[in-house]
């Protein structure tokens, strides 16, 4: 019986065969580096989307409790020394510094304690929590917060992605205030923008919340 042999082919690739083997390892490897990044992009704009409504809840936050205090006057204080002598109480001032934009707001509350003094005593302006300013700082896209009775300027109180601060203001049936003492409740509009470039718009995302806080005081 005799003995068979398996033909064997040792030609190997030919040029042809080599170069459209390198072309399909160059795409698979492309499009795997391409997903890869773009996945990257994508996780990094959500967790800056994530970080930029929490900043911008958090504002909400602070804010709507400073407004609810705003009008609290248990012995009717109606002017007070601080921060200078004869400063009416008003629960809410509109528009603090008159630039006709409604990005700011100042709010009257005697709360530390109740004592009939605004901001504490002629001289001694130390009550803290009573004269306060909230406003936006559209150079710096920072909500900022002034307590008149001891700090000499706005502290800066967000991250520097808040875009829009807006102050509206409403009579008790609902109508706009046509005054301050009309004031009865205020909503509040935050937009916060993300610092980065959203992977899918090239365009930064912004969020946006509004609120509206009823004063306790009316």
């Amino acid at each position: 019986m005799g003995t068979m042999h398996r033909a064997t082919d040792s030609r190997g690739f030919t040029l042809a065969e080599l170069l459209v083997a390198m072309a399909v390892g160059s795409l698979v490897v492309g499009s795997a580096v391409l997903l890869t990044g773009q996945m990257q992009k994508s996780y990094g704009s959500q967790i800056d989307g994530a970080a930029v409504q929490q900043e911008a809840r958090y504002a909400m936050d602070w804010i709507s409790r400073t407004l609810l205090s705003a009008g609290s006057n248990p012995t009717r204080i109606t002017v007070g020394d601080c921060p200078v002598a004869g400063t009416a109480f008003r629960s809410i001032r509109r528009d603090p510094n008159a630039d006709g934009i409604h990005n700011d707001v100042r709010i009257h509350a005697d709360i530390n304690p109740p004592n009939g003094l605004l901001g504490g005593p002629a001289g001694a302006c130390t009550e803290t929590g009573e004269i306060i300013t909230i406003a936006h700082d559209a150079a710096n896209n920072t909500i900022t917060r002034q307590d008149h009775s001891v700090d000499p300027a706005a502290v800066p109180m967000s991250d520097t992605v808040i875009t829009q601060l807006l102050f509206q203001y409403f009579s008790a049936n609902g109508t706009v205030a046509p005054t301050d003492d009309a004031v009865a409740a205020v909503r509040v509009t935050i937009s916060a923008r993300t610092p980065t470039i959203d992977a899918y718009t090239n365009q930064p995302v912004t969020f946006t919340t509004t609120s509206t806080v009823r004063l306790r005081s009316r």
